[in-house]
Formats: C-alpha cells, structure tokens, sequence
C-alpha cells in the first residue's frame, strides 16, 4: 500500500473524531473552531475522495456509515500516534534522548514505583520512563505489538520460555497466590482452599475477561470451576472494600494483599494444599539501547520488592 497516495489529510481525519463526539454539524464545528459550512464542505470533500457515503442524515443529527466507522477506526490510532510522537518529539528538545515504556499488568503492586523511578533517573538521567495505563490489561501483548518497551508479567514457571528472539526475560521474584476473604466468612477457619469452594461465591476480580485471567488459567481451569457469580471491578481498592465487607471473595498476590492486612477485615487462605506459588518477569525488547536500562530496571526491581 504506498501511503503516498492517501486521499485524506489530518483535518479530515480530526474532523470524523468530533463528528463522532457531537452527531451534530454545529457542535463538532464549535469544537474544531471553524463554521458549519466549512464543516460541511470538509465532509464532503472526504466523501468525494473516499467516493462513498460517511454519514446518513437523521434530522440535524449525522449517523455514521459503516464507512465512517471504519475510518474512525484508524483515525484514531492516526492522531494518537501523532500526538504520541509531537510529545517524544518535545521531551527530546529538553534534553530527553530516549522514552522506555513500561507496561504494568492491574494486580501489580505499585509501592515501590517511586523508589525504582528516582534509582532510573539517577542512573540514566537521558532516559525518561514512561508507565503505561493501556498496557494493563496484557502487558506481553502490548510489548508484541510495539506498544511498549518493557513489560511486567507474571507466570506459573520461574523459567519463563519466549519463542521470539527479538525479547528478552529475566526473572524477578517468587510470589504466591492467596484467597481473599473477610474475617466472618464461612471458610475464614479453613487451612487452603479448593477451586470447587469458590463455586458457589461471588469472585470479585478487575479482569475485563475473568476466564482468561491469571487466576483462572492456573487455579480454575485445571479443575474446570466457574464460580456462581464474577464481578469485575475496575479498582483493587474497591475490590478490597466488597472483600472487607464479606460481599465476595478475590484472589491477590501474596505481595499485593499484605499492605491492606494491618488495617482490615481480611484474612488470606493458600490455594491448594501445596499453595500456589507464581514468577515475576521482566521482558523486553532485545535491542542494545534497551537491554541496560532493562536490567538496571530489573536489578532495582529486586532490591524494592524484596
């Protein structure tokens, strides 16, 4: 595809992500500073390049074509790369000459963030870190598609196996799973807990899709359990608060749950006779520029958590 010959240009794609904001020509003209007419021009301006339909009339409201959402798709990702690259561009100006993004998976612990930012700078003072939020939900994936630098991840194995050469792991921790329960609840008394005593409990979790989490991959499927009822919650604070008032059961590592135990109506319970143990991994891109600071940032990692 040569990019060269593109029929749209940045005002278009802008003008599609207010259309969408605002439905109405007036609105997502006031938000773009220009007027309805010229507006009105610019969208059929992209129509007559596309050479199809962007928007179908509703009365003064403009309802998106199958086209125009496909346009939206990747008008998005267009003016937040640029945004992106506009930000690095500046940082680079004021004397930072690298960004190594940093994804974080949701059931990290984040206490000793300040501490391992403060050791970074201090060691590279050109290379700035960036932690990203969207990376959340699956860090790996986000460090296979380009949008990070360095991931956080945690397995079953400490010898964790990547098959792409362009990565590169090393170990960072040993932790443990444990269940999460209130003081009161009915197996409070229990020495470890099977997979079939949370089926008939409400698991609360921050995972957008429970059945393809941590926990469920290791402690769930073996023995094909589904609790009777998941809620997702987006915060672990707000999953620690329905836990404390015995409103459902959780599952936290053994490093993320022991900092609200002091102050709490929370007991923990190991998984399984055995218990449960898990591996933190920091795996990142195998260039030159990142392998350093990528085992700085591991070396301080341990020294924090440990």
């Amino acid at each position: 595809m040569d990019i060269s010959k593109s029929q749209l240009n940045i005002s278009h794609l802008k003008m599609i992500c207010e259309l969408e904001k605002h439905e109405t020509v007036k609105d997502a003209a006031q938000a773009l500073f220009i007027t309805q007419p010229a507006l009105t021009n610019r969208i059929r301006e992209a129509e007559r390049r596309l050479n199809t339909k962007l928007f179908i009339r509703r009365g003064r409201k403009l309802i998106m074509s199958n086209s125009g959402k496909r346009l939206l798709h990747s008008a998005k990702k267009i003016l937040e790369e640029l945004a992106r690259a506009e930000y690095d561009i500046a940082r680079l100006t004021d004397g930072v000459e690298q960004v190594m993004r940093v994804g974080l998976p949701h059931y990290a612990s984040f206490r000793w963030l300040p501490n391992v930012v403060e050791q970074f700078r201090l060691a590279y003072p050109a290379m700035e870190l960036e932690i990203s939020a969207e990376a959340a939900t699956s860090p790996l994936n986000a460090l296979y598609n380009g949008d990070i630098d360095v991931a956080m991840i945690s397995s079953a194995n400490k010898t964790l196996q990547i098959d792409d050469t362009s990565f590169h792991s090393d170990f960072l921790l040993e932790d443990e799973l444990l269940a999460c329960i209130a003081n009161q609840h009915r197996h409070a008394k229990r020495e470890f807990l099977l997979p079939t005593d949370f089926s008939d409990e409400t698991y609360v979790t921050n995972s957008t899709v429970p059945e393809k989490d941590r926990e469920y991959e290791l402690f769930f499927k073996p023995d094909n359990v589904i609790p009777r009822k998941v809620l997702q919650v987006g915060f672990n604070e707000a999953i620690i608060e329905l836990v404390n008032a015995n409103m459902g059961v959780s599952i936290f590592s053994k490093r993320q749950i022991e900092p609200y135990l002091t102050s709490s109506n929370i007991r923990t319970i190991p998984l399984g006779q055995e218990g449960l143990n898990i591996y933190w991994h920091l795996v990142y891109i195998n260039q030159d520029s990142f392998i350093k600071p990528a085992r700085l940032l591991t070396e301080v990692l341990k020294k924090q958590v440990n």
